[in-house]
């Protein structure tokens, strides 16, 4: 068969590709391989009169108007598994809503819904890297779902991006499962520097965590300055591995060190696996036809059972408030929604499950919030009791270590009271004697 002829007969202009929504559609895309030449034209459903159509995108990549203008309400009305910075304030819109999620089920359980409804999935679409010989389309830095939509989809339709990286794993998408192709504007998707900077406390909770993980331990690492720190205090390890959610700019720099090796892997041993990768052009051109890192569906990549499958797994992962039980809020403020689940429930209790595997959830000691009269005020991380609404992303019975600027509590088979001692101990000094006071009044202490 001649595939570039089958390319040619499916390639269709941006302006098509968009006349193929329809009135009542569900439109599936993915952040990091955003489809960006096709979603910025989303304006012409209001030309087109089309009605009723709902996006669901995971880990946005782009602040489009859509999520917040009000003006496409009952047009184009967005649904996210995964917010980003910036769909914070999108999310406070009748524009946009969440759909809660365990990474790893994304894609399954967001089908599943589909089934009992009875509701169809529209269209997927996603970027991908320019055709090969052979009539081979890769996802690149993503493999979140994809395979799974793409064999659900009425309408499949690619997007070619000559910055996507070739990958390999469960990447690769075959002309022949494609409806349609069109060639969008090659914009850059890698992140434009490193990822955020280390602070003082990031470096001291790094130093914490790196000093119990042991050489020829797998990691999973996220994104931020927490992260970033870990991979810099482990400089002095040996023989580490990776299998994590996410590949970052930090674990593409160890390996680079020679301190990641994955040869002590007892899983996927000699490679590198992830699900996705968000960096800097370096980390892109590593993972760039490279046979040693691997881009998995995430329903393997995140599942604990699999993650267990490595001795010595190991799970770093960030909150944003945690009770004296133990109890994580990772992904909303009260009933404010600003990130989401991801994988934080599945690869800590992966690195739990594990033969000598560790979790930890990192925070730091304090944040400065808004009072009532918004001003802003420090205050205490490490909480007697979380406020009402508030969402808890991990919960007690999962936790195994938390770690602060001042220490870590080990909770992995602590009682509540032994566990609300340990968690007093690593908050911020000037909170502790408060801390133990309402514990007291609470009966969590006596």
């Amino acid at each position: 068969m001649n595939y570039k002829e089958l390319l040619d007969k499916k390639t269709i202009t941006i302006e098509e590709a968009v006349g193929k929504i329809t009135s009542g559609a569900t439109i599936y895309t993915y952040g990091i391989a955003e489809p960006m030449a096709y979603m910025d034209q989303f304006h012409l459903l209001k030309d087109r009169g089309v009605k009723g159509v709902t996006h669901i995108n995971l880990l946005n990549l782009k602040p489009y108007d859509f999520y917040s203008d009000e003006t496409y309400d009952g047009i184009l009305n967005h649904v996210s598994g995964f917010y980003g910075n910036f769909m914070r304030d999108p999310a406070q819109t009748k524009m946009t809503t969440f759909y809660p999620n365990h990474l790893s089920k994304s894609g399954t359980d967001r089908l599943y819904y589909h089934e009992v409804t009875g509701k169809p999935v529209s269209i997927f679409t996603l970027s991908v890297s320019p055709m090969d010989k052979q009539g081979y389309f890769s996802t690149g830095p993503i493999c979140v779902a994809s395979p799974d939509y793409l064999k659900k989809a009425d309408l499949v339709i690619l997007e070619i991006n000559e910055n996507i990286p070739r990958t390999f794993g469960d990447t690769q998408v075959h002309i022949s499962d494609v409806d349609y192709v069109l060639y969008g504007n090659n914009e850059v998707m890698y992140l434009p520097s490193r990822n955020a900077a280390s602070s003082d406390e990031d470096i001291l909770i790094g130093k914490h965590i790196a000093d119990m993980i042991e050489d020829g331990s797998t990691l999973q690492l996220g994104i931020g300055g927490i992260p970033n720190a870990v991979a810099m205090a482990l400089k002095d390890k040996k023989d580490l591995g990776v299998h994590t959610e996410m590949l970052n700019d930090g674990l593409v720099q160890l390996y680079k060190e020679g301190i990641v090796t994955n040869r002590c892997k007892t899983l996927y041993k000699n490679k590198m696996v992830t699900s996705f990768t968000f960096g800097t052009k370096e980390t892109y051109d590593f993972i760039d036809d490279n046979v040693g890192v691997l881009h998995i569906n995430v329903r393997d990549s995140n599942s604990p059972f699999e993650l267990a499958k490595n001795h010595k797994m190991i799970s770093v992962n960030t909150t944003l408030q945690v009770d004296l039980f133990g109890q994580c809020s990772s992904e909303a403020i009260g009933t404010r929604h600003i990130s989401g689940t991801g994988g934080q429930v599945e690869t800590a209790q992966g690195a739990k499950m594990s033969k000598d595997g560790k979790s930890f959830i990192a925070l730091h000691s304090t944040a400065n919030v808004k009072n009532a009269s918004g001003e802003r005020v420090l205050k205490s991380t490490i909480v007697d009791v979380h406020p009402e609404g508030t969402v808890i992303t991990l919960s007690r019975a999962d936790v195994d270590y938390v770690v602060t600027e001042y220490g870590v509590a080990a909770l992995r088979g602590a009682s509540l009271i032994e566990r609300a001692k340990a968690l007093i101990s690593i908050a911020h000094p000037e909170f502790r004697d408060e801390l133990e006071e309402n514990a007291k009044k609470r009966g969590i202490l006596r």
